[in-house]
């Protein structure tokens, strides 16, 4: 049987991808981008123990951490930007909307925008469709049992929570129990606040998957948690002003 590779936008690619240009950008960009000073508040899993990171979006800055960081980690991201027609739909109708001016730029924009998304082979965020299962969920887990870690941003754009984040969607928790049921282990989510103003990034105690507790009931009990914990973790910090996602 040949080597199956990960590939964000099929099941598996039979070839192992590479993207030299990317790595070339990921050098460039980390020249420019800040230094970041990372706070543990709670203990380090160990070594070969994968991280499930659920984190404040900023705009881009808490994406860029991640993806330039030295070790590599999934970003959950939306599948749209992994496709030609879809992401020119979304530039078209989301992005410029109605400012007809920005609509070339736009166009010639999209094959650079699929082609690095499709580089840092992120898991692919489908909503309100089967895909959710056989594309998001499996791939989240595909990426567990390759003992690489993962982070979700998982804000709304709207019903702000607290200073920092508006309120999550509760969908991402749903992956814990398909991991349970698959592995019998336990999926952890630890809650990150990335405050861009500081350069500081905090990492928080883990919420776990519980199989006793009904999936209706548990992912808004860990939701919760991971929105009032990343409170906490921005409280602890010296004041400043959070870079809101949608802002």
């Amino acid at each position: 049987m040949s080597k199956r590779y990960y590939s964000p936008i099929k099941e598996y690619s039979k070839v192992k991808r590479f993207h030299p240009f990317y790595k070339l950008f990921k050098v460039i960009a980390r020249v420019f981008f800040p230094k970041n000073e990372v706070i543990w508040q709670t203990e380090k899993p160990a070594d070969g123990e994968p991280m499930f990171y659920v984190s404040n979006h900023t705009r881009v800055y808490a994406p860029l951490f991640f993806l330039l960081g030295k070790k590599p980690v999934r970003v959950w991201s939306n599948c749209y930007f992994l496709f030609y027609k879809e992401c020119w739909n979304h530039m078209k109708n989301k992005v410029v909307n109605n400012h007809k001016i920005l609509i070339p730029f736009a166009f010639l924009l999209t094959p650079f925008i699929v082609w690095l998304f499709r580089a840092f082979e992120p898991i692919p965020v489908y909503h309100k469709s089967s895909k959710v299962i056989t594309d998001t969920f499996a791939k989240s887990i595909e990426t567990m049992e390759e003992d690489m870690d993962q982070v979700i941003f998982p804000e709304h754009t709207e019903n702000q929570v607290n200073k920092y984040i508006f309120q999550f969607n509760q969908g991402f928790p749903m992956v814990g129990e398909l991991y349970y049921e698959k592995t019998g282990k336990r999926m952890k989510f630890y809650p990150v606040y990335c405050a861009q103003k500081l350069k500081k990034v905090v990492i928080g105690e883990p919420i776990e998957y519980d199989p006793a507790i009904p999936m209706k009931v548990q992912r808004v009990q860990i939701c919760e948690y991971l929105e009032n914990k990343i409170k906490e973790l921005g409280d602890s910090l010296p004041d400043h002003e959070p870079v809101i996602y949608g802002f």
